[in-house]
């Protein structure tokens, strides 16, 4: 096979079925693929099993439809990595560099080693994937490819991980918090979507707000979880604004419940003692995998005030200064 008449060839109106969205919008995402698949004359982004592997996962990301689109490292369909010589990926990388150019991309996320190689002429994706690197000022965080997420059921949550990472950092683009990474849930819809994300981390930032102190007769009005760069949400659940309905509340219940007691996630209070007398109440039981600011605190210096305050003005004095 000519390559390079190939190349020059390549139709990119081609019949293709695009599994990103039709309206690509303001921020956007690209995800670069090792090549397309040609199946009875017709190019797709990916084969079918790749397909249902990396649909379900872009799902479970905060990433909307309508702000990522996918590209091909290797315009030769069907390519398999081992057959690529440093002459193919010459060949082939100048047009990556004007689908890329064409595109002005806000994120770029290279899918596999091939696409990792093809972009930036670097290999060895298990010790880059999840790292941050730039191609022509854009930033760049390679993860695992879609063959490898659908082969490797393990490697998924860390595929969701590194995407929401990346989106989170230079998309939403909060370092500093303003808001856009908050969401307050009034629907049990947006309430599940929200613990579907924040349940691909290792790590939830986690507190209540209550109606007193005393967990014998006040009750916990609201509790909220963090994950991320900057993500946080908030489930009024008892509060006197709260949407939820006895029905919805259950749903709740039972859904905190089962996240307290996950031994493999870390939820992170500050003063926990307090927080879960006060879940006790609302029927939660069972918890594991518990950290505490205030007692880790304490164990690094005895002498030091350790409330939430104090903490905050040792350790992020700069986000003090923006409210």
């Amino acid at each position: 096979m000519d390559l390079e008449k190939l190349l020059k060839n390549f139709d990119k109106d081609e019949k293709t079925k695009d599994y990103s969205a039709t309206d690509v919008g303001d921020e956007k995402i690209v995800f670069i693929t090792t090549c397309q698949y040609r199946e009875q004359g017709s190019l797709y982004d990916f084969s079918d099993h790749e397909y249902a592997a990396v649909a379900t996962l872009l799902e479970k990301t905060g990433i909307p439809k309508g702000s990522y689109q996918f590209i091909p490292a290797v315009r030769e369909p069907n390519t398999v990595e081992d057959d690529l010589t440093t002459a193919d990926y010459n060949t082939h990388r100048p047009f990556l560099y004007e689908d890329l150019d064409a595109i002005k991309p806000d994120l770029i996320i290279p899918l596999g080693n091939v696409a990792l190689k093809t972009l930036l002429k670097k290999s060895g994706l298990f010790n880059k994937r999840g790292k941050e690197f730039v191609y022509e000022g854009c930033p760049v965080v390679p993860t695992y490819s879609s063959e490898l997420v659908f082969l490797e059921p393990k490697l998924r949550k860390l595929f969701v991980q590194d995407v929401n990472n990346a989106y989170d950092k230079f998309i939403l683009n909060k370092n500093k918090f303003d808001g856009t990474g908050y969401v307050l849930c009034k629907t049990i819809e947006e309430f599940n979507r929200q613990m579907d994300l924040a349940e691909q981390y290792e790590f939830l930032g986690a507190d209540i707000e209550t109606t007193g102190l005393d967990f014998k007769k006040d009750e916990m009005s609201t509790i909220a979880f963090s994950y991320g760069e900057s993500q946080a949400f908030t489930i009024p659940i008892n509060h006197r604004e709260s949407p939820f309905d006895d029905v919805d509340k259950e749903i709740i219940r039972q859904r905190l419940s089962d996240l307290m007691a996950n031994k493999n996630i870390e939820k992170i209070f500050h003063n926990c003692q307090f927080d879960i007398k006060f879940m006790k109440t609302y029927g939660i039981h069972e918890f594991n995998n518990i950290g505490d600011t205030k007692i880790m605190h304490s164990l690094l210096d005895e002498n030091l005030p350790h409330g939430l305050m104090d903490l905050v003005k040792e350790y992020f004095p700069q986000e003090l200064e923006k409210f």
